[in-house]
């Protein structure tokens, strides 16, 4: 009986060993988003337009910008597929060989469209270029107006925004240029009406008149808003990795459920109604519940952006967050959205496994 007393001792031993010297799964702190601003109501006098406003490009993607969708099917075909969102638009999403095109369409008019790809002709910008190179080609004021009949709205950006994500007018259109903090490159480019940049509130706004607000979305609706947004996820972390010489990752439908799971219990868990406590399990133990096998594992979130664009720009310019999304060793991935936030597990699994490849 003692020997046999002193066995079960050695393996409870030997199991807390492998359980805190095993596999290695970090959490990271959620990346907040810069949308969450004040929006005071400001005297007509204290808005003054100062802006030199810059013409119009006459070619590359920001030309489609007010056409009527049936342009864009005529030039690109019919979309991969089509998204759902929160706002007034859909997004008609292009993945091919030419890389990723997403335009978004409103009553059959194209209002924005977004690219990060170098095939594709973002002019007066290329994908790629310097920072410095933008500032010398581009008036670049901190503060952008808008004006949609008699209200004015005033965007305002902060030396981050300055350096990360500029925002420029051209006559009757805008542009919101992602520079990547770490290369001061140009890596992505999304250019809307001034409808929809007044609709997404992407930085510190003033305004006179009436705020535009998008009706909340049904639970049915929602539904599908969260799918949508996984896949933009995916989309946009494989397409950076192919970008910056990685290899793509393998969509797990079992770690797919865990991030959405996650992205879940962060709303709940920051709901003000919320009464219920919501359990904080590691992702280790997460991960071990469902019998996933894997050598490392990381989970990154973000909350408070507008979209999926806008929060994996802001993780390729977190370094702790880029450091995950750029880790050459990663192999499978899960993708979660709950409302506005967003999860991404990224693993390394024993044994890499393509099969699951989009």
């Amino acid at each position: 009986m003692e020997s046999l007393f002193r066995i079960l001792i050695i393996v409870a031993f030997i199991g807390i060993i492998y359980y805190y010297a095993g596999p290695n799964a970090k959490q990271h702190d959620p990346l907040e988003g810069p949308n969450v601003v004040q929006q005071p109501i400001l005297e007509e006098k204290d808005i003054v337009d100062s802006e030199q406003t810059l013409t119009r490009p006459i070619e590359g993607l920001s030309t489609y910008i007010g056409k009527q969708s049936k342009e864009i099917l005529s030039t690109y075909g019919r979309p991969t597929r089509i998204d759902k969102t929160p706002f007034h638009y859909k997004w008609w999403v292009y993945h091919n060989q030419d890389g990723l095109k997403m335009f978004g369409i409103a009553d059959d008019t194209v209002v924005q469209v977004y690219t990060n790809s170098p095939n594709m002709d973002v002019a007066p910008y290329e994908i790629g270029e310097m920072l410095g190179d933008i500032y010398r080609m581009t008036i670049i004021e901190s503060e952008v107006t808008a004006q949609i009949d008699d209200n004015i709205y005033m965007f305002a950006m902060n030396d981050y925004d300055l350096h990360s994500r500029i925002l420029v007018k051209f006559q009757d259109i805008f542009a919101q240029l992602y520079i990547d903090t770490e290369t001061e490159k140009l890596i992505g480019v999304r250019f809307l009406d001034k409808e929809t940049l007044v609709t997404h509130k992407p930085y510190e706004m003033q305004f006179i008149g009436e705020i535009i607000n998008t009706p909340t979305p049904s639970s049915y609706h929602q539904k599908y808003i969260h799918q949508a947004n996984v896949d933009q996820l995916l989309d946009l972390t494989n397409v950076f990795r192919e970008q910056y010489g990685l290899q793509l990752l393998v969509s797990d439908p079992v770690i797919q459920e865990l991030a959405m799971k996650n992205s879940e219990n962060l709303f709940l868990r920051n709901a003000t109604t919320q009464e219920t406590e919501i359990e904080d399990i590691s992702l280790k133990d997460r991960l071990t519940a469902l019998d996933i096998q894997f050598k490392s594992a990381s989970e990154i979130t973000a909350t408070t952006y507008i979209d999926v664009i806008e929060a994996m720009h802001g993780w390729l310019n977190s370094k702790e967050h880029r450091k995950v999304l750029l880790d050459e060793g990663f192999t499978h991935i899960g993708t979660g959205a709950y409302m506005d936030y967003y999860t991404q597990i990224l693993i390394t699994k024993n044994n890499r496994d393509l099969s699951g490849l989009q």
